[in-house]
């Protein structure tokens, strides 16, 4: 084999290794450069607690759930079967909140959805009962609404209707559509 022949080949191997090594490093940085999937969880977990204190230092509410899942892209949280404890100044349980979902936004607005129950912890409070489909709160001010067909029951009345709004802290709630409300006359 001659000289000449031996340099043409040393230098088609340079050119093909160069070539191979210029395809794989390309080939990486397409696959770095991809998009994160923004549909897909941050993060998921199973069983949260969450425990949330007002500035005062004082127990405000407490969020337990089975499942949460939350989007960084949209500054959302989703939870499974939540359940939401509210307190008052004295930390004694005023009502408990449960849905089947329910979305916390960044504004600190939940949003529950599908059989949402709030029931009253205070023996003495007049509304002991409200049941409807979906519903907001505000966690920092306790109102809470819903354009949904509500239920609510207390002692000595039961009331049905369309579109609540009432506030968890005050234990106030009205009905704004369509009322119908029986009430039980005690002796």
């Amino acid at each position: 084999m001659s000289n000449a022949r031996k340099w043409i080949i040393g230098l088609l191997a340079v050119i093909a290794l160069v070539l191979i090594g210029w395809n794989i490093t390309s080939s990486d940085n397409r696959n770095t450069s991809k998009a994160v999937n923004d549909q897909s969880p941050t993060y998921t977990s199973e069983t949260s607690k969450t425990t949330v204190y007002n500035p005062q230092g004082t127990l405000a509410y407490r969020l337990v759930s089975k499942q949460v899942e939350y989007y960084d892209a949209q500054q959302l949280t989703w939870f499974t079967q939540p359940e939401l404890t509210t307190y008052d100044d004295t930390k004694r349980a005023t009502w408990i909140l449960t849905a089947d979902k329910a979305k916390l936004t960044q504004d600190r607005m939940l949003y529950l959805y599908g059989h949402v129950v709030v029931q009253s912890q205070l023996s003495d409070s007049r509304l002991q009962r409200l049941t409807t489909d979906t519903a907001q709160v505000n966690l920092v001010t306790q109102d809470v609404t819903s354009n949904d067909k509500v239920n609510l029951q207390g002692i000595g009345f039961e009331s049905n209707g369309m579109k609540l709004r009432g506030n968890l802290r005050a234990k106030t709630a009205e009905l704004l559509e369509k009322v119908n409300t029986s009430y039980e006359i005690q002796k």
